[in-house]
């Protein structure tokens, strides 16, 4: 206090505002007072960095608990910002996933319920339009899987690319490939990604508030990352997930997991897997991030800056003996890491278990920005929960998704054909599955799990605050009201 009380006596045009605000800061964490920071100056909205990585499981993080993954930037942004430890994405794959996030609407409003349904959006009625509109300068750096090229050409600043060339599956390649890259660091597309997001923020010398996302290819696979990051992980010392039987919960998830050829994947193949996959979190993800971070502080712009970092949605990776993703609606899928970090506006180091979906990212957004979106929106700012609201266990969250039921050919294709040119059988399996020809929806709260398929019966799963499935309970007795009321909801949420 005395230190602030001798600042306070200064001059106002001599403050060190980040001295201030840090002080505050300090003072607030020790005192344990609301997040909010109650005066900070509004001369001008924030600043927005969204950043999102593509299938990050949401348990993957040292933050969270998870003793194998090492992530000390994403740590440190949770210790100095607000961490959603129940942040759930509405569709288990990219393109509708991404598409709820930037519309603010779910996948059956918006339009695309699989990657196969590709009427991308447009730039209206969108949050890239309500940034222009609100006098932001846009920018977009990365993967794209979300916008048309109109709307990608409004953009003030845009830098589109996907993956490196050399990621390619063929027909001899299983399902849980994993490799060194091995190009240089520098050239591969995280680094690359990283300076032109740096390049942007170069470029901004306006005193306009801007919108930049970031959008990193990684962890998806092909499982891949320099050998300077995987020789750092002993495979193993792994935690395997625990031992989750597709049959007892669902005929289809089985089905799948057969056509994927995973009835024979060993545990030393699914701990190799699983070392490449963390290392592409702490090289492709992780470190990207940190580096985005020291570029706002470096430049003063930190404090100004609102950042939000999650992923589009998980990877099954050894969930139900399954790697990489298809249309089921469980956790190992919908469960994405969600960190907001804005010094000066939000207090450091809180945790919520606030049930998050990224519909909400959009009115979220707008609620930092100070401008309502004008829209009919089924999202709500979490705003409130990064100021200390209380979570509501009671809160539902929904996801809809479609899929196509695989025939006896992708259960029966060979485990490797000999045709390297042909489509491998998990790419195969994968694309018959993503085909919109059912129906499938999913209502939670903190307790309960129900998942609706068009053509198959229902799942119940007690998940008690819990982000993993186990035993499905819907034809039991004794959760006969547990299902018929959390049916009614989802009917009344999405009429088939």
């Amino acid at each position: 206090m005395q230190a602030l009380s001798h600042m306070a006596r200064l001059d106002p045009s001599r403050y060190n505002r980040r001295a201030v605000t840090m002080t505050r800061r300090s003072l607030l964490a020790q005192a344990a007072a609301p997040a909010l920071l109650a005066g900070q100056a509004a001369d001008r909205p924030p600043n927005i960095v969204y950043i999102v990585c593509d299938q990050m499981r949401g348990d993957a993080m040292g933050c969270v608990g998870h003793r194998d993954v090492r992530t000390p930037n994403l740590d440190r942004m949770a210790r100095e910002g607000v961490l959603f430890e129940r942040c759930s994405v509405n569709s288990p794959v990219c393109v509708p996933s991404r598409k709820s996030a930037f519309s603010g609407r779910y996948p059956h409003e918006h339009g695309s319920l699989t990657n196969r349904q590709r009427p991308l959006l447009g730039h209206g009625d969108s949050m890239l339009e309500y940034f222009a509109r609100s006098g932001y300068r846009t920018g977009w750096v990365g993967k794209n899987h979300t916008f048309e090229k109109d709307g990608v050409d409004r953009l003030d600043f845009a830098s589109i690319r996907s993956r490196e060339p050399f990621r390619r599956y063929n027909g001899t390649v299983p399902a849980h490939w994993h490799a060194d890259v091995y190009w240089p660091e520098e050239d591969c597309y995280p680094a690359v990604n990283t300076r032109e997001a740096v390049r942007f923020l170069d470029q901004h010398n306006s005193r306009d508030p801007f919108f930049l996302h970031v959008s990193y290819f990684d962890p998806h696979p092909p499982y891949m990352a320099p050998s300077a990051f995987t020789s750092r992980y002993d495979p193993w010392r792994f935690n395997l997930p625990d031992a989750q039987d597709a049959a007892a919960m669902s005929p289809r998830l089985d089905e799948f997991r057969r056509a994927f050829g995973l009835e024979h994947f060993s545990p030393a193949e699914l701990r190799e897997t699983m070392r490449f996959y963390y290392a592409q979190i702490e090289w492709g993800v992780d470190k990207q991030v940190g580096l985005v971070l020291d570029a706002l502080r470096r430049r003063g712009m930190d404090e100004d800056t609102v950042v939000v970092f999650t992923s589009d949605h998980g990877d099954f990776m050894g969930s139900h003996g399954l790697v990489r993703k298809g249309m089921f609606l469980y956790d190992a899928l919908l469960h994405v890491p969600m960190i907001w970090r804005a010094p000066g506006r939000l207090a450091a180091g809180l945790r919520t278990r606030a049930a998050a979906q990224h519909i909400d990212l959009f009115p979220t957004f707008a609620d930092f920005a100070g401008k309502p979106t004008g829209l009919d929106l089924p999202g709500r700012s979490l705003r409130p929960w990064m100021e200390g609201a209380r979570a509501d266990p009671k809160r539902l969250t929904y996801t809809s998704a479609a899929y196509g039921e695989l025939t006896e050919a992708e259960l029966n294709l060979p485990i490797a054909p000999t045709d390297a040119s042909a489509d491998p059988r998990h790419t195969q399996a994968l694309n018959r599955n993503m085909t919109p020809e059912q129906r499938t929806a999913m209502v939670r709260n903190d307790e309960w799990k129900l998942i609706l398929n068009e053509s198959r019966g229902p799942e119940l799963y007690r998940m008690a605050g819990g982000v993993r499935e186990s035993r499905n309970l819907a034809d039991e007795p004794a959760h006969a009201g547990v299902r018929r009321d959390l049916e009614r909801r989802l009917s009344s949420w999405w009429a088939w």
